[in-house]
């Protein structure tokens, strides 16, 4: 299993869909597409006047090249105040046992479940505080964790966070 870029049509139009509520004028400087570090910019236009714009990066099975997860850091809250995660998954996991993160070897911490949809998969969220947010900006990866069925080890996909920091401090600019 690698981190393929480009992705497929799935991917990104989950990806998209997880773009969410936030708004912007789009940034001169990056480009919808432009890769920081392993991540890559990506924005969706709202309205004429606002658009959302999100950090990305989806990891594809080399073997089967379906998404095996996408993650999407985004701005959140009525003035962009806040930081999300989401992660997206595979329709089929084991629901029971939920999805969790962890920055390198810290503390696992859980994404609440938001939906499971045939065209996107199931979708979990969580809100960055400032300790996650400082592991995330000097971490090296995201290890994000789910079951396939209850009897089955957690399957554990790691997630680099190389750009990361400057990725943000990007998204601080919108």
């Amino acid at each position: 299993m690698e981190k393929r870029a480009g992705g497929i049509a799935a991917a990104a139009l989950a990806t998209l869909m997880m773009l969410g509520d936030g708004g912007a004028a789009a940034q001169q400087a990056l480009k919808v597409g432009d890769r920081i570090g392993d991540w890559t910019f990506q924005c969706r236009a709202l309205s004429a006047s606002e658009t959302r714009c999100a950090l990305v990066q989806n990891i594809i099975d080399n073997e089967t090249s379906r998404q095996i997860i996408g993650v999407v850091l985004r701005k959140l809250g009525e003035n962009n105040e806040k930081l999300g995660l989401f992660i997206s998954t595979p329709l089929g996991i084991f629901l029971g046992a939920g999805i969790a993160a962890k920055v390198d070897e810290g503390e696992q911490f859980p994404l609440i479940l938001q939906t499971c949809t045939a065209q996107n998969g199931c979708l979990a969220a969580v809100e960055i505080d400032a300790k996650r947010l400082e592991a995330l900006q000097t971490g090296s990866r995201l290890l994000v964790g789910f079951k396939a069925r209850a009897d089955a080890k957690t399957l554990t996909v790691p997630v680099s966070l190389n750009g990361v920091k400057e990725g943000l401090k990007a998204l601080e600019n919108k």
